[in-house]
């Protein structure tokens, strides 16, 4: 998931872990330094501090005019760019996703491990979407990766009264959530199976009718945003404003 242009780093204790789907793990974190973390809003990113062999807690670095600066004779984390799923400011949490996957990186490790009490670092948030008040109607793409923040989307659009198109691809049925849908949203729920990633989500957009004068938000597997993001331009003719695109991952 992209980068934030962060300037303040917290260290945060893990308060309880939960397993929402059988490959989506949730992290709930907290701590004294939670206190005074910025407003909520759709699609917020940080990055993520994870300890590396032989630290309890992480390392983290001090904020200077030429950039961070790492305590002297420390191991340095292992960083990686995740969504904020939820903030509770008057509770003191702050929640995290994690897709578990078969080969699993750095971070799905730490995620399948994590007890309470264990330490993680966070940056400052970052996020460039906002909902598009010229738009007439929405579209919502991305993949199991995407899924925190497809919900925070999903919030933001909350009073919009107009179509919203919601397409995701999850591995099977057992992998879907539930999502904070209004009268006017229509959710496309995409099984991947033995089929490529990415595949089924691209099949999908180039050969469905969309919504014509709408924002999309897209996020999934770098390929397969790239194509759509294509699409959506060439086929669609959607301007380039209206079209929000990361590529989360990429596929091996």
């Amino acid at each position: 998931m992209a980068g934030t242009g962060s300037t303040t780093h917290r260290t945060l204790r893990v308060l309880r872990t939960e397993r929402i789907t059988p490959k989506m793990a949730r992290i709930t974190l907290g701590g004294a330094e939670l206190s005074g973390y910025p407003a909520f809003g759709p699609d917020q990113r940080i990055k993520l501090f994870f300890p590396v062999e032989g630290q309890d807690r992480p390392a983290m670095p001090r904020t200077s005019s030429g950039g961070p600066v790492w305590p002297p004779g420390e191991p340095r984390p292992v960083i990686r760019s995740y969504t904020v799923r939820r903030f509770d400011a008057a509770a003191g949490e702050l929640d995290v996703d994690f897709v578990l996957h078969t080969a699993q990186g750095p971070a799905a490790t730490w995620a399948a491990r994590a007890e309470p009490g264990d330490w993680v670092g966070i940056s400052e948030p970052g996020g460039r979407y906002q909902p598009d008040p010229a738009a007439e109607a929405h579209l919502v793409i991305g993949d199991e990766s995407a899924l925190p923040a497809i919900t925070t989307v999903l919030d933001a659009l909350a009073e919009f009264t107009g179509p919203v198109e919601v397409w995701i691809e999850v591995a099977d049925a057992d992998e879907e959530q539930p999502l904070p849908v209004t009268a006017s949203t229509t959710v496309h729920w995409l099984h991947r199976g033995d089929a490529p990633a990415g595949s089924r989500l691209t099949e999908a957009l180039t050969s469905a009718q969309l919504p014509p004068n709408c924002q999309a938000w897209l996020s999934a597997e770098a390929a397969a945003v790239r194509d759509i993001r294509a699409h959506l331009l060439d086929n669609h003719s959607l301007p380039r404003r209206m079209i929000y695109a990361t590529g989360y991952w990429r596929a091996r």
